[in-house]
């Protein structure tokens, strides 16, 4: 599994005010079932966060670098940034964006939205050009990081938008594209129990650097959690474990952390 998950950016068209668009937007939006998973840290950066793999929006370049033949994505001139509009989550929950590159991270929340905010504008710039005319506005940043405050799952909107003055009347060449609304999952979740012929198969997804184990209790509240499968560490995807112990009519399960990520 990717270390860091990139999301492109682009346009509709090479005309003035065509679109700008996430070209990936079905690996990644809310119908897809993906699901950007955060462990919380407990030391170092983020700690006290619940913070997932890299999350990279990355503009595609306008040119071929190797013959200069424009490639028709974001015009030439433009400049994208990303806003993130609004956020849905955990009551009294928040989400982060940390402003940074690959050789500092960012050490400190740039801007945060409180779970129910909605039309909102914050932004941070994704093209690593000036918004010069004919600049190309190719952007491929690391170290910037997203987090989540409490533990549950979010559901944010991200929308690009073009930042320079080289469109008609000096506004901006692109129009904003539609709203790419993503599912964050700050802590591990069991998403699915299927009861086979081998005991009962548990699906879970979990960030990397994270070994989980499944435990089952008789009663929802425990007090007794009994360790029902061995340790899997995480890799962002859909993984499961399966108990292959008789289950009884009744059973609850739940997942535990044998260790968190710094």
């Amino acid at each position: 599994m990717r270390s860091d998950t990139h999301i492109y950016a682009g346009a509709v068209g090479t005309n003035l005010n065509d679109a700008l668009v996430f070209t990936v937007a079905s690996l990644f939006d809310t119908a897809s079932g993906y699901k950007h998973p955060m462990a919380f840290r407990t030391n170092g950066l983020n700690a006290g966060y619940f913070r997932g793999d890299a999350l990279t929006f990355t503009v595609l370049s306008a040119t071929d670098l190797g013959t200069g033949q424009v490639l028709g994505r974001a015009l030439l001139g433009s400049r994208l940034a990303v806003q993130v509009v609004s956020v849905e989550g955990p009551a009294s929950g928040a989400f982060q964006f940390w402003e940074g590159d690959e050789d500092n991270p960012g050490n400190q929340i740039t801007f945060e939205l409180p779970v129910g905010a909605s039309n909102r504008t914050n932004a941070f710039v994704i093209s690593e050009n000036d918004g010069s005319p004919g600049s190309d506005p190719y952007g491929h940043i690391h170290g910037r990081e997203f987090t989540a405050s409490k533990e549950g799952l979010y559901t944010v909107g991200f929308r690009l938008i073009d930042l320079s003055t080289n469109g008609i009347g000096g506004g901006p060449m692109h129009s904003p594209s539609k709203i790419l609304p993503m599912f964050f999952q700050a802590g591990p979740v069991i998403e699915q129990l299927q009861k086979g012929t081998n005991g009962m198969r548990i699906f879970f997804r979990s960030a990397p650097g994270v070994t989980n184990v499944v435990e089952a209790s008789a009663a929802p509240d425990g007090p007794t959690w009994t360790p029902v499968t061995a340790g899997l560490r995480g890799n962002s995807a859909l993984q499961s474990l399966t108990d292959t112990n008789p289950v009884p009519a009744l059973r609850f399960y739940r997942l535990r952390l044998l260790n968190t990520p710094p």
